[in-house]
């Protein structure tokens, strides 16, 4: 919740959309324009954060996804940075997620 309300906040015009599970987020991916920007929760019901974030990388460029974690563990780190993912780690604030978005869209 907090995620979204800095994203509302520093993007006005975004429009974000939310899922609950990898699974519910995979049919909204379809829809996503090539010039979108993801960020993902690690630890989600379901499938993982990695495991989405490759269906995403299919749409849009992996450097406009970032992948959102308070687990710190250094494979799950390596494996972001390799396939051309943004590390964020938690905890998140207003000023980390502004440096993230400029930073993914940057990528595009």
């Amino acid at each position: 919740m907090m995620l979204k309300h800095w994203l509302k906040a520093i993007r006005p015009k975004f429009e974000i959309l939310e899922a609950s599970s990898g699974e519910e987020a995979v049919p909204m991916i379809s829809n996503l324009p090539s010039d979108s920007l993801a960020i993902l929760d690690y630890n989600m019901p379901g499938m993982n954060g990695i495991e989405l974030a490759q269906k995403v990388a299919l749409k849009i460029p992996p450097g406009r996804i970032a992948l959102c974690t308070a687990n710190i563990q250094e494979t799950i780190q390596r494996r972001a940075i390799d396939m051309g993912i943004v590390y964020i780690g938690k905890p998140l604030n207003a000023g980390k997620v502004n440096e993230v978005i400029t930073k993914l869209e940057k990528n595009g």
